[in-house]
């Protein structure tokens, strides 16, 4: 792969990483709903390759998924599954205003369609493991992602001018500035040897599956604590909404689909007792593997690697966003801004 080529899927990559934590510092009205604002960045690289923005993509779930320790739960294959999929439609959409060579869809056509393909593949692999009562809540989903579409596609137009990955962008002197920096101000930390990360990864991903195996609701509740535990002895903070969010999302599509003995009802909903000890043990089942999952800090990419180049970039970034004064979209653009 030529070196700008890699060098520009590496710079849109962190800048999806960019806004999806700005999107972490905005309030939420809706603790289980997520704007999707590193879509921004997809939706300005559309004049990439198809295998290069199909790469994209895979490293803008990986890359997150690195830096939000999900890389080992079922959260990671959903991610990765919403990513290519919306990645495909999009590129698609864009391909046929190419070859027509008229704009039949506009950037806010284009980004509509990516959020609703996202919500459609999340539902159906939340499906795989939660069964049908996700299918009830595509309609709500889908609604606020075309609310989402139209935001994203809205600031993308805002910032597309500032953002010219092979003009203004000079990778190698901030990276070597960030390095420089870095040495000069903490002591070297001692990373682990390919192969003891090799060995580790082994160990986190087989406890994680052994815990799909696991029926009892106590030892679930045992596994869950343990699993807590490890990531607070990895450093990891402990970060209880997520978890609060993952239940309710569980519990509401589980509780309709009726299965044993009624408790309660509520309105033409029926609360069993068989679903409620099901939304429990998938609740607990996943919670202990997210928290597992965020016990790999340890993980670095190859050296050279585009992932390893776009969380480089994403330091850089970050660190100038939050030394960046004014509103979030000024500091947005001074980042992103030409040197």
């Amino acid at each position: 792969m030529p070196s700008l080529t890699k060098k520009k899927i590496a710079y849109y990559a962190s800048l999806t990483l960019l806004f999806s934590y700005v999107e972490m510092i905005l309030p939420r009205t809706l603790p289980f709903f997520k704007l999707g604002l590193g879509n921004i960045a997809l939706l300005m690289a559309l004049d990439l390759s198809f295998s290069s923005f199909l790469l994209l993509s895979i490293i803008k779930a990986l890359a997150s998924s690195l830096m939000g320790g999900t890389l080992f739960s079922p959260f990671f294959l959903i991610s990765l599954a919403q990513s290519l999929c919306s990645a495909l439609i999009m590129h698609l959409l864009s391909s046929l205003n190419k070859k027509c060579r008229q704009k039949l869809i506009s950037l806010y056509g284009i980004s509509v369609a990516g959020s609703c393909v996202s919500a459609g593949a999340q539902i159906f692999c939340c499906s795989l493991y939660l069964g049908r009562g996700t299918f009830a809540l595509l309609g709500p989903i889908l609604i606020f992602n075309c609310a989402t579409g139209i935001i994203t596609a809205f600031f993308s137009r805002r910032l597309s001018s500032l953002v010219r990955a092979d003009r203004n962008f000079d990778f190698e002197k901030n990276l070597s500035e960030e390095k420089a920096g870095k040495e000069s101000n903490h002591p070297a930390k001692r990373s682990l040897s390919p192969r003891s990360q090799a060995f580790m990864a082994l160990g986190i991903l087989l406890a994680a599956a052994s815990v799909f195996f696991i029926k009892s609701p106590y030892l679930l509740t045992a596994a869950m604590i343990a699993s807590l535990a490890a990531q607070k002895c990895s450093g990891r903070k402990i970060l209880l909404l997520p978890h609060v969010s993952l239940w309710i999302f569980i519990f509401i599509s589980s509780i309709l689909l009726p299965q044993g003995k009624i408790l309660v009802k509520i309105w033409n909903i029926s609360v069993t007792e068989g679903a409620l000890l099901t939304a429990l043990q998938k609740s607990l089942r996943l919670s202990a593997v997210s928290a597992l999952s965020q016990c790999a800090l340890f993980l670095k990419p190859p050296e050279k690697s585009i992932l390893a180049l776009s969380l480089s970039y994403y330091r850089n970034m970050s660190d100038r966003f939050r030394n960046a004064k004014g509103s979030i979209f000024q500091r947005v653009k001074e980042v992103i801004s030409p040197q």
